[in-house]
């Protein structure tokens, strides 16, 4: 904490001395989770966070610095309330006369930590990404790598670095028709120790905080390649469609890594992608409303087969006797924004909005077939 406030205090001397520009934003979410740990036998809570995030942007440059702070509380769960800082920046440039091609770079350190009962969550985290966009009118290329390395503190044989690489193809209609196509190759390495599986208290998502085992002491590699095909429509000037189908395959055999039982706002442990392949199709539909709002509907239908992950058909089975765990996962969203402009001196704008999401996931697996649904409001105010 004493590194984040000299970072905001050097961010605002920096910008009296250059001249820079410095906006901030500060958020205040409430929302009702009807199945927090996202288990089969359901407990829900509701979930509070309060956000503030700073961008200072040093004179008339290219360069923009960012500073995100969270902090998350439960009003049943208070054990389980959690942190999380995200410091970085990102660079945008063009690099050509016409300034039809540009080049992106960016870099964030992000930092959870967790309550003494549950720091096995904690971890620090590198990223990192480069990329470069093309004008080819009339198509537009954009070809990219991202790096990521996450330290777990309290579980060192997770920690893990990731790398991707990516190319996409894009090209809009004159019938206000879009067509994207992306290629992604994704790697994956872990620790690679042996790891013994704990049982602390009672009950999924009190229970059992970790179920991964490796047999070998040699670091466990996994790669996929994603498939994605995205189609958007203008309806109308205020009203925009996209459909999408998303392939993962794996490229890995056999991994001896098992996602844990115990779900906490991560997916890394709970349903690591690089776990499972997978087809999707997703769709989302757009409508801009009178006086600054926005109403947005979309939803998903993914199918995911997993790499080396047994189904346990019972509480009881502790074995995994059903085969090669299955999921079928049905997710909804709605979502209601709308913007008030203020344009005084200490305030540009408040910025309402209104959430509700549901997923019925279908596993062959106890653990994993569950319903979840969240509705809630979120508060934006713009300095």
């Amino acid at each position: 904490m004493k590194q984040i406030i000299q970072f905001i205090s050097l961010i605002i001397l920096f910008g009296n001395l250059s001249f820079g520009q410095i906006s901030t934003q500060v958020n205040l979410s409430s929302y009702y989770d009807n199945n927090l740990f996202r288990s089969p036998q359901a407990e829900s809570d509701i979930l509070s966070n309060v956000g503030l995030q700073l961008n200072f942007q040093p004179g008339k440059s290219n360069l923009n610095f960012y500073e995100h702070i969270n902090y998350f509380s439960y009003a049943a769960n208070q054990t389980r309330n959690f942190f999380i800082n995200n410091l970085g920046f990102h660079y945008a440039t063009d690099f050509d006369k016409d300034r039809l091609h540009s080049f992106y770079l960016g870099g964030a350190w992000i930092m959870r930590l967790d309550s003494d009962d549950f720091n096995y969550y904690n971890y620090n985290q590198a990223y990192a990404y480069a990329s470069l966009r093309f004008n080819l009118k009339p198509y537009f290329i954009k070809l990219g790598y991202n790096f990521r390395y996450r330290s777990y503190a309290n579980l060192p044989d997770l920690t893990n670095s990731r790398h991707y690489v990516f190319a996409q193809v894009n090209r809009s209609f004159s019938t206000k028709t879009t067509v994207i196509m992306e290629v992604d190759l994704g790697n994956k390495s872990f620790g690679g120790r042996n790891i013994l599986a704990e049982t602390v208290g009672r009950g999924h998502g009190r229970g059992r905080m970790y179920s991964s085992t490796y047999s070998t002491p040699t670091a466990p590699s996994l790669t996929h390649a994603v498939l994605l095909a995205r189609i958007s429509q203008s309806l109308h000037p205020k009203v925009g469609i996209f459909v999408q189908y998303r392939s993962q395959m794996s490229l890995t055999g056999q991994t001896d890594y098992v996602n844990s039982e115990n779900y906490y706002q991560d997916e890394e442990i709970f349903d690591d992608p690089f776990s499972y392949e997978s087809e999707s199709y997703s769709t989302r539909l757009t409508w801009m409303l009178p006086w600054q709002m926005k109403l947005q509907f979309g939803g998903a239908l993914i199918a995911k087969n997993y790499i080396s992950e047994q189904a346990f058909t019972s509480a009881e089975d502790s074995l995994g006797r059903g085969g090669a765990r299955t999921d079928y996962k049905n997710s909804y969203y709605l979502n209601f924004s709308k913007i008030f402009f203020v344009n005084k001196n200490f305030l540009k704008s408040v910025q309402l909005t209104v959430n509700y999401n549901y997923i019925r996931n279908e596993s062959n697996s106890y653990w994993y077939d569950y319903k979840n649904g969240i509705i809630g409001a979120d508060l934006q105010w713009n300095f």
